[in-house]
């Protein structure tokens, strides 16, 4: 037998295997428009489209353009989604962990009829918000550790949160 055919042979193989291992690494999985691939997530079973980050069963997109409130929201709309509803102290510090030093409108508003804070399902909001005595009706997170009312005209980015797909 051969060593020398044996030896190259393996050689080959192993060659072979770390270049598709590496192929695969740094290259997408599928070629072509990714703009609508829905793309795993880190729990098996689960998608959110490409762009969306997977957290606790929701998904969630953050913007990298600034609008007004309303804006935002049809935004969402129009990915099938809401303005996120942070109701967990769990989500709220996920949030504001990759949403780093950036404000992010979320879907809060003061209903001035009630002068309640309402999510955007309705649901009443118990928390504190500051700069609320400023006549500010909608919430941003992110550039603190806390809910901060902000002008629901002014532009800010925006986070969309739906079910995964």
């Amino acid at each position: 037998m051969n060593w020398h055919m044996i030896i190259y042979g393996l050689i080959v193989v192993v060659l072979k295997s770390v270049g598709v291992t590496l192929f695969l690494l740094y290259f997408p999985p599928s070629f072509g428009s990714t703009k609508n691939s829905l793309m795993p997530t880190s729990r098996y079973g689960t998608v959110c489209p490409q762009n969306w980050d997977f957290h606790q069963r929701r998904c969630f997109f953050l913007s990298t353009s600034e609008l007004s409130w309303n804006k935002s929201k049809d935004d969402c709309a129009s990915k099938g989604s809401t303005l996120a509803i942070v109701d967990t102290p769990e989500k709220l510090e996920y949030l504001q962990h990759i949403a780093n030093a950036e404000k992010y409108f979320i879907g809060l508003t003061y209903q001035s009829a009630e002068k309640k804070w309402r999510w955007i399902n309705n649901s009443v909001f118990n928390g504190n918000i500051t700069h609320q005595n400023q006549n500010f009706n909608c919430v941003t997170i992110g550039l603190t550790k806390t809910f901060d009312a902000a002008s629901c005209d002014v532009s800010y980015r925006w986070i969309c949160e739906k079910n995964p797909e």
